[in-house]
């Protein structure tokens, strides 16, 4: 059995393979299947990927690519802002997502991301974003 790349479980991970594409980088993938939950009533005889389930795909694949360069990996991670994101496109059952992200800055605990969400070869989502490591309680 696979290890999952974060430590959501298994009905709220949105990532299915990751790749470090250059240091400060990298690509996640989520094939959705058409059995989610969330497809049944968003929208009933029109289902559509929500969008803020977009932004929790590319937090994820921020996650990820944050994880492999701490020296303590296990520390939690968490969406701590949304500066800006933007949804061109709709995403349905069946298709697969691309999501690729960038490390733009680190402020300690904290750290700035870029992203750009694609199905096939057309954009349809990207935005910038924070994430945050939790600190240690003392």
């Amino acid at each position: 059995m696979n290890t999952p790349l974060t430590p959501h479980g298994p009905g709220f991970r949105f990532i299915d393979r990751f790749t470090r594409n250059e240091p400060n980088s990298g690509t996640g993938w989520k094939t959705l299947d058409p059995a989610l939950p969330f497809f049944a009533d968003h929208f009933p005889g029109r289902p559509l990927m929500p969008a803020v389930l977009l932004v929790e795909c590319a937090a994820q694949t921020a996650g990820v690519l944050w994880m492999q360069d701490s020296s303590q990996p296990e520390t939690p991670l968490f969406l701590a802002g949304i500066d800006q994101f933007r949804v061109s496109g709709a995403v349905v059952p069946g298709e697969t997502l691309e999501t690729r992200v960038t490390l733009v800055k680190e402020f300690g605990a904290l750290a700035q991301f870029e992203a750009e969400c694609r199905v096939q070869d057309r954009t349809v989502a990207r935005g910038r974003f924070m994430m945050s490591r939790q600190l240690a309680s003392g």
